[in-house]
């Protein structure tokens, strides 16, 4: 997308190169015409001071020529690099935004952090400092090998004899920066990593008093670091030293083979003494290129390998995606009725549902529990595509969802996790985070950035009546009018400022003031209370009139207020109905209930009595009740 500047920004390498070896022909003219002046022979042309003058004058404009040219140049390539550099990162980013959840399930955060900083960094140079100075070398060596060999061929195939072995070196080196640097990164990503999930879980780290079994995890991994820099030094750092003794030899057969020339009177006329300062100072315009060689080879090397690199996070594809010719792109508004015909999700040999059958009229406030593993989750994110079926169809109002756009898809559909993550912002900003995006204006991916207006800035600004409305509902407004800044408290990373039933409560808020058409809660009350969880729940028949509510748990009382409730066993539905309906049942639902009713009458007596005997009948009377839950549970499977 930068041709334009790549191109004239290199030409302008070129003619600056041709241009720098201009003050050497001029040195040589001005050499030769002081030797022809001094040796007393009329017939050998002299100079005079004008053309002194004006010999000098040509080294000043070549330079100053040259010197304008090299920095056009570098306002060219350069700038083209760091438009380049932003392009890809914000092309990369976009990207990573329509990935879904099986690559972030196998991503880790800090490599992709590290890509998108330390190998964004090594492309920018390849494509900058490093792009320029390969033209600068090539056109630089071929001017000053036309000019050499205009001057002697003898001392031009002198230089010509060392080229092969500088690059042969060269080649070899290449490819072991390329592999040393690629195991460098890796590392690097490893090292970002590890960093990232100890500040993230700090916490856990103090609170299990690890810290030097971190530390020393830690520094293990960067004493590999460092070794595997220093492998890459060791190849990268002879390059320059390496090319400078070459260059120091080849400086010595010019001096004793340009000398002998000069010295034999055969040669007094064709090669003079101002032909060999041209041929000298012409050869050490190569000195820099030279060196340079070395040099750009490994940052080459290392652009190529960090390239590859970004290259695998472009060419990532989400599972689940917009498929062109099946998305049916009219649909934009969903009410919300669902329905599972012969579902099955399959995780390599394990079958995780196995062919649900189940119907969801909009407006239905549904409950699903069953034990842990049994697919309750996977439910929930078969819903809004987290990932599709193995077999069978799930319809959200009669359409698949397959063919449902996905940007509809999950405007009408809001999940709140049992994890909820929260920005390091504003509690209203959290709450608020999903209904102003139709303010924004549409970023363009994959164009140049030159020529583009300047995007405003948009801050969020969200309704404070809608945002306290949905914290009301959320059972969070009390709590934060206790707080300093209301609803301009800002939270730490991932909200850790909040306490985890206040993190539930936001999120829970935040899905409320979409007023989606399916409202999802997967396990979401867990870090309540039961008084505040009754809150929350007549918030939610506040808002459910119209809107499916699916709501994941493992508390009876949460549940007991659904219109329906499923239970799912092994990735089966083995029971369904109202609370009452399920109790009558006596099921796994009922079972439920009965150990959490005795695990609740337990609590009400209150704390360990003094009386040792009274203390040891309670722990009797305690024990069998669970061994007689876990009898009538045996004989329910059965």
């Amino acid at each position: 997308m930068h041709r334009r500047q790549y191109l004239i920004g290199l030409v302008l390498v070129v003619i600056a190169n041709s241009v720098n070896l201009l003050p050497f022909y001029f040195i040589r003219l001005t050499i030769d015409g002081l030797t022809g002046a001094r040796d007393a022979d009329p017939g050998t042309a002299g100079i005079t001071l004008t053309q002194a003058g004006l010999y000098a004058l040509g080294i000043v404009g070549a330079a100053v020529t040259a010197g304008t040219l090299m920095l056009f140049m570098r306002r060219l390539i350069v700038v083209a690099s760091r438009q380049t550099e932003y392009e890809v990162r914000r092309d990369i980013f976009g990207h990573l935004q329509t990935l879904d959840k099986p690559y972030y399930d196998r991503a880790s955060t800090g490599d992709l952090m590290n890509r998108l900083t330390g190998d964004l960094s090594a492309v920018r140079e390849m494509l900058g400092f490093g792009a320029w100075q390969i033209v600068n070398i090539v056109s630089g060596f071929a001017t000053a090998f036309a000019v050499m060999f205009s001057l002697s061929w003898q001392l031009t195939l002198i230089v010509l004899a060392v080229l092969p072995i500088i690059v042969g070196v060269l080649t070899y080196l290449a490819r072991l920066i390329s592999t040393r640097h690629r195991l460098a990164q890796e590392q690097n990503s490893k090292i970002a990593g590890k960093a990232q999930e100890n500040f993230s879980g700090a916490r856990v780290v103090k609170g299990y008093a690890i810290e030097d079994r971190e530390v020393a995890e830690y520094k293990a991994m960067n004493l590999e670091l460092l070794r595997r820099n220093i492998a890459l030094t060791k190849v990268d750092g002879p390059l320059r030293s390496f090319t400078s003794l070459l260059l120091g030899l080849a400086f010595g057969l010019i001096l004793l083979v340009g000398g002998r020339l000069i010295i034999d009177p055969a040669n007094a006329q064709t090669f003079t003494v101002g032909m060999f300062v041209q041929f000298v100072g012409t050869l050490e315009r190569l000195t820099f290129p030279m060196l340079m060689v070395g040099w750009i080879t490994g940052v080459i090397q290392r652009g190529l390998g960090s390239w590859r690199r970004l290259r695998e996070l472009y060419d990532a594809r989400p599972q689940v995606q917009d498929v062109p010719g099946r998305t049916d792109t009219s649909i934009r508004q969903l009410r919300g009725d669902l329905s599972f015909e012969n579902v099955s999700v399959q995780y390599g040999d394990r079958e995780v549902l196995s062919h649900i059958n189940l119907s969801v009229p909009a407006g239905t406030f549904l409950g699903i529990t069953g034990p842990t593993g049994s697919g309750k989750t996977v439910l929930g994110q078969l819903i809004t595509r987290s990932m599709d079926p193995t077999s069978g169809v799930v319809r959200l109002d009669g359409h698949d969802v397959r063919v449902i756009p996905l940007t509809a898809l999950h405007d009408a559909v809001a999940v709140v996790p049992q994890e909820p993550f929260l920005f390091s912002d504003t509690i209203a900003n959290n709450i608020a985070f999903g209904i102003e995006k139709q303010e924004l204006p549409p970023v363009p991916l994959g164009v140049s950035v030159v020529g583009l207006p300047v995007l405003p800035h948009v801050p969020q600004s969200p309704d404070p009546a809608r945002v306290e409305n949905a914290a009301r509902l959320a059972g969070l407004l009390d709590d934060v009018r206790d707080f300093p800044e209301g609803f301009g408290t800002m939270l730490g990373e991932r909200g850790v400022t909040l306490s985890g039933g206040q993190r539930q409560r936001t999120a829970v808020a935040r899905a409320i003031v979409r007023e989606p058409a399916i409202l999802i809660l997967d396990d979401s009350l867990s870090a309540v209370d039961t008084e505040t969880e009754r809150k929350i729940l007549d918030g939610l028949r506040e808002v459910s009139a119209g809107r499916t509510v699916i709501l994941i748990a493992h508390r009876v009382s949460t549940l007991r207020h659904a219109d329906r409730i499923v239970v799912l066993e092994e990735g089966r539905v083995t029971e369904a109905g109202s609370h009452d309906e399920l109790l009558a049942l006596g099921g796994h639902y009922a079972e439920l209930e009965r150990l959490q009713r005795l695990a609740s009458d337990l609590d009400e007596e209150g704390g360990a009595p003094g009386d040792p005997e009274v203390a040891a009948d309670r722990l009797a009377a305690r024990r069998e009740a669970i061994r007689a839950a876990q009898q009538t549970r045996q004989e329910v499977v059965k």
